[in-house]
């Protein structure tokens, strides 16, 4: 069994304000924060329990708790509970939350993993959701889900299939010229299948192709889909390393986009954010000048359909192309 606690400040030079937006209005204020917190683990026979609680001083309480249960050899569940005040103000906590912080927020998750032998994983999880204050673009308190489900198939240590399916149901403010907003449901779907296979010991390569499905209200459904093809080489004991991604994307809107994990030189990547109509393509490329020398270099570049500009304001870019360059140099001592 382990307990623990912890307690520490933060001050800055200028103070925060909020905005006059109502669903802001628990926001923090002020130049000084402490918070408080504890946390424990126990295990008992198969099941591993945790939490942690926190409170920020002169406002909210949020707490999780949580087991991890062995049910068999090949099945295993995870359970989770959550409640953060809509007050709580902590400017490092990085909790299991639906939104980007762990504030204004009641759930419960649950996910299970069954591996009935070497080729095959199964998973699932679910989790439901509550937001009993405000959020932008969202004027009431509001609810939702999310489900997930994957298999992986892998025959063999150089051969992999993966199929997924999420689906996530949200509220949010309507789209309609209303006197009064009202929430609509936002249900968005995502369809994944992914294969992954390896030549020989220099070259391996990954295809994906992923559908989007997105809905609101009662507009329309949007349909987008991605498909690309990375390529990587990667030889032992040689001097130049390297992967490429050659992508065609095509979603209807910002609502449909998706997101793909893209490598990046050494201790940096990225979320590819795949929205509009186009090609993306990277290159990533490492080589050993010395033992102890080495450099990195990346070249990124998405090509958009029938556009004139890319971005918007300060980051816009004249015609139809956005390029990014990368160099990096380590020299270990």
């Amino acid at each position: 069994m382990g307990l623990g606690a912890i307690a520490y400040q933060s001050k800055y030079g200028n103070s925060f304000i909020t905005q006059t937006a109502v669903y802001d209005r628990f926001s923090f204020t002020g130049n000084s924060l402490t918070n408080l917190g504890a946390y424990y683990n126990y295990t008992y026979k198969n099941i591993y329990f945790f939490g942690e609680v926190g409170k920020s001083l002169n406002s909210g309480l949020s707490y999780v708790n949580g087991a991890l249960i062995s049910l068999s050899p090949t099945v295993s569940a995870a359970i989770t509970h959550r409640n953060y005040a809509k007050d709580y103000h902590n400017f490092f906590n990085q909790a299991l939350a639906e939104a980007s912080e762990a504030i204004n927020e009641k759930g419960l998750y649950a996910g299970l993993n069954i591996t009935p032998n070497k080729r095959w994983a199964f998973s699932i999880y679910g989790d439901y959701f509550q937001f009993p204050w405000l959020k932008y673009r969202v004027d009431a308190p509001s609810k939702g889900h999310e489900i997930l489900s994957q298999a992986v198939y892998s025959p063999s240590k150089t051969f992999r299939v993966l199929a997924r399916f999420k689906t996530e149901n949200k509220q949010q403010n309507t789209d309609l010229d209303v006197p009064i907003n009202f929430l609509d449901n936002v249900k968005k779907e995502g369809y994944r299948i992914e294969v992954s296979w390896q030549l020989n010991k220099k070259w391996s390569f990954q295809n994906r192709g992923e559908i989007s499905q997105y809905k609101k209200g009662g507009a329309n459904r949007e349909f987008g889909y991605l498909i690309y093809q990375d390529i990587d080489y990667s030889p032992m004991f040689s001097k130049i390393t390297g992967n490429l991604r050659i992508a065609y994307f095509d979603t209807p809107s910002y609502n449909s986009r998706i997101y793909a994990y893209e490598d990046d030189v050494l201790y940096s990547f990225a979320f590819g954010m795949y929205s509009g109509k186009g090609f993306r393509t990277y290159l990533n490329l490492k080589y050993n000048l010395a033992k102890k020398l080495n450099v990195w270099a990346r070249y990124a570049m998405f090509i958009y359909k029938d556009v004139e500009t890319v971005g918007t304001y300060l980051d816009e870019i004249q015609g139809n192309k956005k390029s990014e360059v990368k160099i990096q140099l380590r020299y270990q001592f």
